[in-house]
């Protein structure tokens, strides 16, 4: 073996080793393959979910997950509407949609509170090209005084019968991480591939 080939197997190694450190990056933390497993067999939809989300509900057309950590709450939710609304939906019929769902699913300490949309707060953007809308803004706990900031995307099912909803909400009122926990939102989000929402 000469010294060029020794070189250019030592090159293409430590780019293998960059990629591999790279991707790691990009992901910092471990998947969660039982919960992951769950939303495919539910709403047949893959999602990479960081392992530290271990508490979780699943309800009929719906499922929420959380690191339920008592700094930094992450949750994410994913449910399906069925219903003859098409994309884009306006910001007032997705709080709608979203506040109808929420009212049911999760609740607060008592029966009369639960989740809302803070509709005042929400923005919207279609993005054609995927046939997906999103929607940030605030959500607070009618009843109590808790909120924060949430992320969702919003998806057309493959027979037209309804839509797909993925989100994710933050309670971290004593961090001012916001932004960043808020991200690991987005990219949690972004990790969505639906296989075969006909379901």
């Amino acid at each position: 073996m000469n010294g060029k080939t020794i070189g250019f197997i030592l090159a293409a190694l430590l780019m293998l080793s960059a990629c591999r450190r790279i991707q790691r990056l990009d992901r910092p933390y471990a998947d969660n393959p039982e919960m992951q497993e769950k939303v495919r067999k539910s709403f047949n939809l893959a999602i990479a979910l960081p392992a530290d989300m271990q508490s979780s509900k699943l309800g009929k057309d719906f499922f929420w997950l959380s690191n339920n950590a008592a700094s930094g709450m992450k949750n994410v939710v994913i449910y399906r509407i069925r219903s003859c609304n098409t994309l884009p939906l306006s910001v007032e019929r997705f709080c709608e949609l979203r506040d109808s769902v929420m009212k049911i699913n999760i609740k607060g300490e008592e029966d009369s509170m639960h989740v809302a949309t803070v509709k005042a707060s929400v923005k919207g953007r279609f993005y054609p090209k995927s046939r997906r809308c999103r929607y940030e803004g605030l959500w607070e706990m009618k009843g109590d005084a808790m909120g924060g900031p949430f992320v969702s995307d919003v998806y057309e099912r493959l027979d037209r019968r309804g839509l797909i909803i993925a989100e994710g909400f933050l309670y971290a009122p004593e961090t001012n991480e916001k932004n960043t926990l808020l991200s690991q939102l987005r990219a949690i989000l972004g990790s969505i591939n639906i296989i075969n929402n006909g379901k």
